[in-house]
């Protein structure tokens, strides 16, 4: 090392040592440092209290009794429930035997005696033996407060085929039933459903149950009018069943067979009403409990996180959860 090396070494480390040796703040500097911050602390606070008391949302937040409160944005919550939902009506069969419709109406006639009511016919129609495949499309979903999530769920239903009975009957009423013959007519027909779309509307209710999160769907409307129609040949069959009784001594041209067979299309035009099974409606759990060990060194601490209650916004939902720490005993060797 040469002599000017040393010379600034010698420099460098006697900065060092008064740098080291500079005195510490007395108490009055350190009790004026205290007092600023005491009065920023003071000041942050005050504005904190005046905010928190001009905004509901965070007076509940500051009451809640939870130790930590997470907000979760409505887009997940609502994505959440869309794909809950969706599973409840997705790729379902329904059997729909014993499913009934009827009809009715009077029929009128102008007579030497004034306007009179000639008879009466009725046709009911029993779904023997169909089944139906309904597939669930993309919900629309939102939240409402206190605690639902309003659904609208779309329900194709898929083109079906199976058999059908249809009971036809004729009661003549006043003068009418002196010449007129009441008849039946029961066939066993091939019916289908058509191809169509229906929306449930309905809702989920979230709710806590200290261990877990609740999803309860409330459906009161589980009702759709399912269109169906007979096939070609079964509207053959019945067009030629009434028409074996256009005849006077039966009345047939009283009730006219081509009226009732367009009045019964457009009863299978608007459908049957049916209903899905509240069973497929199921109640779905999400866990909101926590427990975990950790081994520091010789020492087992466990940490439990439990929620305390959520609250549903239109934007968001909040959830509010407690933590407790506690050190498990070592075993005995």
């Amino acid at each position: 090392m040469t002599r000017s090396s040393r010379a600034w070494l010698a420099a460098g480390l006697l900065v060092v040592g008064f740098a080291g040796c500079r005195a510490a703040p007395g108490p009055e500097v350190e009790a004026a440092r205290l007092a600023s911050l005491r009065k920023i602390y003071d000041d942050l606070h005050g504005r904190l209290e005046k905010a928190v008391a001009q905004d509901p949302l965070a007076q509940r937040v500051f009451a809640d009794r939870g130790q930590v409160v997470v907000a979760i944005r409505s887009g997940l919550i609502e994505e959440l429930a869309g794909a809950v939902t969706q599973r409840y009506l997705d790729r379902v069969s329904i059997n729909l035997t014993s499913v009934e419709a009827r009809d009715e109406a009077a029929i009128h006639k102008d007579t030497f005696l004034g306007r009179m009511k000639v008879g009466e016919w009725a046709v009911d129609i029993d779904i023997a033996d169909l089944r139906i495949s309904l597939e669930a499309g993309k919900p629309k979903v939102s939240l409402r407060p206190e605690d639902r999530v309003e659904i609208e769920l779309p329900v194709d239903v898929k083109e079906s085929e199976g058999r059908v009975g249809i009971h036809f009957s004729w009661d003549s009423k006043s003068l009418a039933k002196l010449v007129c013959k009441d008849f039946d007519l029961t066939r066993d027909l091939r019916g289908r459903v058509l191809p169509q779309r229906h929306v449930l509307s309905g809702a989920l209710r979230i709710g806590s149950a200290g261990d877990s999160f609740t999803l309860t769907p409330v459906f009161p409307d589980r009702k759709i009018p399912l269109k169906v129609d007979l096939t070609p040949a079964s509207w053959e069959t019945v067009e030629a069943a009434l028409r074996t009784q256009n005849t006077a001594d039966r009345c047939g041209t009283l009730m006219k067979p081509d009226n009732l067979v367009a009045r019964l299309r457009e009863l299978a035009a608007k459908g049957v009403k049916v209903g899905i099974p509240e069973s497929i409606f199921r109640v779905v759990r999400l866990p909101a409990h926590l427990e975990q060990a950790v081994k520091i060194g010789d020492r087992t601490i466990n940490l439990t996180v439990k929620s305390e209650g959520l609250t549903v916004l239109p934007q968001s939902l909040w959830t509010s959860v407690s933590a407790h720490v506690r050190e498990v005993a070592p075993s005995a060797p």
